[in-house]
């Protein structure tokens, strides 16, 4: 490596060179040479994700994990081709009122065999994979489905949110899916609202700030989530065409307890709405956090205080439920 490292002097120009290098080793069993090639580009690949500029040595746990990885990555082919997936469903409570302004989508998944298997396990493999393209297809025709059918029940002035993946929003033609499956369930552009995260912007930030543009020229809703975590959101507030932020739940948590938290929290809501926006607060599940937040002029409550996502049969009969209650307007919270 640092061989590699030393400059190579083209046409006057030093340019440095670093390595991520993989190593591994015979047991003196091994008959293949390839099984060692493969070896070493594991360990390669793991010097890649520690940052590059490094050596990683092969070890049998890397195996294992590409074994998991490739098994985790077959099943989700299935599930995909079976649709074998749910989304559940979480309401967004308005803070004034406590009716139902909006719902979340979330995607489910209950491995036959292997019960419920974490978004946080099993969507890198699908981004990883490509299998998020349709994945992602099959959450927003579902989503909409559902929404008109909430529609036909009667329920209206709800607005459904879906978590947009990057990979799907960078591929070709994004625009033109979101349009196709409004048309196809016949619901304006208003009642969807896509979810998108920084990490959107690291690759072509251009072109992403255009295709958010076109989205909200259809009248489609966009929120920025997990606002506060990531590194370049006060850079590309002004520029984004967002209607709401969404506070990271890691900033709730705590918000009665510490002020740290409860300064940021505050902050946050402050700049959202001096920039006209609203503003979520997600991880909601004290008497206490809905208080501070309520003070601090917060606009929408989501969080197992309200309710914990639910399957769309559950959803229609919490939505009437609140419905029906006679509401005050300081908000009358009831736990579920």
């Amino acid at each position: 490596m640092a061989s590699i490292a030393r400059p190579y002097c083209i046409q006057g120009i030093d340019l440095h060179v670093s390595a991520s290098v993989g190593i591994t080793l015979s047991d003196g069993h091994i008959e293949q040479p390839m099984q060692l090639i493969q070896q070493a580009d594991m360990a390669m690949y793991k010097a890649k994700q520690k940052g590059r500029n490094n050596f990683q040595w092969y070890t049998s746990d890397l195996n294992q994990r590409v074994c998991e990885h490739a098994s985790l990555r077959n099943d989700l082919q299935k599930a995909i081709e079976t649709q074998s997936f749910q989304l559940h469903y979480q309401p967004q409570i308005d803070a004034r009122t406590g009716r139902v302004v909006g719902i979340e989508a979330l995607l489910r998944w209950n491995h036959l065999e292997k019960g419920f298997i974490s978004p946080a396990v099993f969507v890198p493999v699908a981004e990883d994979s490509g299998q998020i393209i349709p994945l992602s297809l099959w959450v927003l025709d579902t989503a909409c489905a559902q929404l008109r059918q909430l529609g036909e029940q009667g329920i209206t002035g709800i607005s459904m949110a879906v978590n947009i993946s990057p990979i799907h929003f960078q591929r070709g033609q994004f625009v033109e899916c979101i349009q196709a499956v409004l048309n196809r369930y016949e619901l304006s552009a208003g009642q969807l609202e896509l979810e998108i995260t920084e990490s959107l912007l690291l690759h072509n930030v251009e072109q992403a700030i255009d295709t958010l543009h076109q989205l909200k020229a259809l009248g489609v809703r966009i929120a920025l989530d997990d606002f506060g975590t990531g590194y370049s959101s006060l850079s590309y507030l002004k520029r984004l065409p967002i209607d709401k932020i969404k506070i990271d739940r890691s900033f709730i948590r705590d918000i009665a307890t510490d002020h740290h938290d409860a300064a940021i929290t505050q902050g946050i809501i402050s700049m959202a709405h001096h920039l006209s926006l609203r503003v979520v607060a997600e991880g909601v599940e004290t008497t206490s956090q809905i208080d501070f937040l309520k003070g601090s002029r917060c606009d929408i409550f989501q969080g197992y205080y309200f309710a914990k996502p639910m399957p769309s049969a559950d959803l229609e009969a919490f939505i009437s439920l609140r419905e029906s209650r006679s509401l005050t307007p300081g908000l009358v919270c009831s736990q579920v």
